[in-house]
């Protein structure tokens, strides 16, 4: 079923989504880089990503919640769709957590020390990868925000195998 937050006809939250994704994994590629060189260009960089990401993901949220009341419940995934959004919402509340312990300390952790923001950083993308891995099998599986073409549906007979295939 097709999105309801959309500009022609292409949903929104799919393409707002890249914005914190990036921003969130980049923080963790700039910890790691970090830990390894010592350089505090590279901790300092994640401040201004940390604060992308979760503008961005509350920016992305909307079409997401517009899409979760209105498609999800018609398409059966219901479960997963609300799974998505909590594990969306603890990401960007961790990453909102690891900005402001950046920023209430100011100055980078000794090198190769491995702070709380890193631990942050790395859970939460791990839980941004989980989510994301629902997010598709809502499109995939469940068709949440997809505009099919007419053609498209009804290829499988009541057999469950392809119409037209050799016995």
């Amino acid at each position: 079923m097709q999105s309801k937050a959309r500009i022609a006809n292409h949903p929104l939250h799919p393409m707002l989504i890249i914005i914190p994704a990036g921003a969130f994994v980049t923080t963790l590629v700039f910890d790691v880089v970090y830990l390894i060189t010592g350089v505090p260009v590279w901790w300092e960089a994640t401040m201004p990503l940390l604060l992308v990401g979760v503008i961005g993901g509350l920016v992305a949220a909307i079409p997401g919640v517009v899409d979760l009341v209105a498609v999800v419940p018609k398409q059966n995934a219901t479960r997963i769709g609300v799974t998505h959004m909590l594990l969306n919402v603890l990401v960007v509340a961790l990453s909102a957590w690891n900005a402001a312990l950046r920023w209430a300390v100011e100055v980078p952790p000794t090198q190769g020390r491995i702070s709380t923001g890193f631990w942050l950083s790395l859970i939460a993308v791990a839980l941004l990868a989980v989510s994301g891995w629902l997010g598709w099998k809502m499109v995939y599986e469940y068709h949440v925000g997809v505009l099919e073409h007419p053609a498209a549906r009804d290829v499988r007979g009541e057999e469950g195998r392809l119409r037209g295939a050799a016995d």
